[in-house]
């Protein structure tokens, strides 16, 4: 297995992220800064001369994608989004301004 990184802006990441940040509750997600990757694209290649799959990496993570979660990394522990909450009381509504 061979990585490769293109470093990039967060900014940029994010505008191609679109949906996939944040993480949905319950997502696989994988801590990719342990390779030193922050920002960028990640592409996994798993047999030599043969092209890889890549993931966006934000903020030394690499969280699911249309590629699906990335595989395990050596070195690079995967773990589950917290999930969400559903026993505490919905926010209140705020009202709306009155008429004019």
């Amino acid at each position: 297995m061979r990585i490769t990184h293109v470093d990039m802006d967060r900014e940029d990441v994010l505008a191609s992220l679109g949906p996939y940040w944040p993480p949905l509750p319950g997502a696989l997600v994988t801590r990719i800064a342990a390779l030193g990757i922050e920002h960028g694209a990640v592409a996994v290649h798993n047999a030599d001369g043969q092209p890889g799959t890549t993931w966006w990496a934000i903020d030394g993570l690499v969280v699911p994608q249309a590629a699906g979660p990335a595989p395990d990394l050596p070195g690079c522990p995967q773990e589950w989004t917290p999930q969400q909450d559903n026993t505490a009381p919905p926010p209140t509504p705020v009202a709306p301004p009155p008429a004019l």
